[in-house]
């Protein structure tokens, strides 16, 4: 879910405006995205991974068999991308789950917390939205109470996701541009030609905040709790963008006195002895691993609150999350995905020993990883979509069931793939999550995707 045309590290590749394209872009955002694939398969720190980092020996954690019948089949509905389609027309959102549901979806995520921060339901906290993707909303209707009570009448579960550690962006504002006083809450980027606030970096179309800001982490649960208490009928609440923008942040000097506090020493010549940058490359310090560590335990302790306060409003409400299949390198936005019981230090140069006690895995109810790569089959390969699913169930460890993302546009013009793919995600994964619905209409997928799912029906009976 990420918003071409800029591309944004450890997440979706995100939609395009709805029915408005500009093909040489998307082309080349397009060959942009597979180049930093590429490139990410190598660590960012400047060596190569070993042979013992990308070579898995042990099979994936033996789970009970799920019927594909009962796997979830879950459709992303981005709120940039269809909100021209959506956020005026009652009709179109019914429409579009009688399709969904049609096509063998069994529930769907409504984006409601897009990354300009502010919301599409009704709030007291923050401001509904008005305009988004230069598409104005004139409708008053709640627009995730339209989704979830049209959902609930066709059988369909409905999940909100919320951006939770944005705040805006260059396009649609949002809090961080309207509201000063929250300008120490943003995130500061450590670039080898300094630090930077996100606020003033054009490179960051998405304006992140601190997760270390204990302002900013009371203020995101505090949206969080009130969705759950207003909308006690969802099915589930999922955290995207739950993380750190980048391996660039956060270099502020609250981060530093948390991180002093962490390792119970002063650090001296920060950020250096964090890391230095070699041109575009990254040389550890002698803080690197633990800093490593901070930040993991950081997104962690925000999971585990989250989880917390979700339940005790609403224990059926499920508590989920999306990220990117890509461990291998996903400690750059400071997320630890995988089990507690799962070290990294057997594995990947840098992790600590320590690492594995902040693995989030067991804290979910619902996990989506990115099988975004656009080879399909390849069991060792982190890229393909049979690696990625494999890679996941790996690492979270049984923890949780892993449900593989699909991304639309690597399938545009080729509905065999995408049959194969959704054929893949159900039958090697625990479930098929789709993104993103504007792939399906544009590129009119629906029908290769409902032979996906009715082929792997079929084939593997309960």
């Amino acid at each position: 879910m990420r918003e071409l045309p800029a591309y944004r590290t450890g997440r979706h590749p995100i939609p395009l405006k709805t029915f408005n394209f500009n093909w040489m872009k998307i082309k080349f955002y397009t060959v942009l995205f597979y180049l930093i694939v590429t490139v990410s398969c190598t660590d960012s720190v400047g060596y190569k991974l070993g042979d013992d980092e990308v070579q898995w020996k042990e099979p994936p954690t033996e789970q009970p068999s799920i019927p594909v019948s009962e796997k979830p089949k879950i459709l992303w509905i981005d709120a940039s991308a269809n909100f021209e389609y959506l956020a005026n027309s009652k009709e179109n959102i019914r429409n579009t789950l009688v399709k969904a549901k049609n096509t063998g979806f069994t529930e769907v995520v409504v984006d409601v917390r897009p990354t300009c921060g502010d919301v599409l339901y009704e709030s007291n906290i923050v401001e509904q939205i008005k305009k988004l993707n230069n598409i104005e909303r004139t409708a008053t209707w709640d627009y995730l109470g339209t989704f979830i009570e049209e959902a609930h009448n066709l059988g369909l579960k409905v999940n909100a996701n919320i951006n939770i550690m944005v705040g805006g962006n260059i396009r649609d504002g949002g809090v961080l541009y309207r509201e000063s006083d929250k300008n120490s809450w943003t995130t500061q980027l450590y670039y080898p030609s300094g630090i930077v606030s996100i606020m003033d970096d054009e490179k960051s179309h998405a304006k992140f905040f601190n997760p270390v800001n204990p302002e900013v982490q009371a203020y995101l649960l505090s949206i969080v709790e009130e969705l759950a208490q207003n909308y006690s009928n969802l099915d589930g609440i999922v955290l995207d963008r739950a993380r750190f923008n980048s391996i660039e942040s956060d270099f502020s000097q609250l981060t530093k006195g948390e991180f002093e506090k962490y390792i119970g020493r002063t650090v001296d010549a920060f950020p250096y002895s964090v890391f230095t940058w070699n041109g575009d490359k990254v040389v550890p310090g002698t803080h690197y691993k633990k800093w490593l560590e901070f930040r993991a335990k950081t997104i962690y302790d925000l999971f585990k609150s989250t989880k917390n306060k979700i339940k005790e409003i609403n224990p059926h409400i499920r508590f989920g999350t999306y990220t990117g299949s890509w461990y291998s390198s996903y400690y750059n936005e400071g997320v630890n995905w995988a089990s507690n019981r799962f070290d990294a230090s057997l594995h990947y140069s840098w992790a600590t020993p320590e690492y594995k006690n902040y693995g989030l895995s067991s804290l979910l109810d619902l996990y989506m990883t990115g099988a975004y790569g656009q080879a399909l089959y390849g069991a060792e390969n982190e890229w393909s979509v049979e690696g990625a699913i494999l890679n996941a169930k790996r690492v979270t460890m049984g923890d949780v069931d892993v449900c593989a993302s699909l991304y639309g546009l690597n399938y545009e013009n080729k509905p065999q793939n995408a049959e194969e793919a959704v054929y893949i995600a159900l039958t090697v994964g625990d479930g098929l999550m789709y993104f993103d619905m504007i792939y399906l209409m544009k590129y009119n997928q629906w029908d290769a995707v409902k032979r996906g799912i009715e082929r792997a029906e079929k084939l593997h009976k309960k």
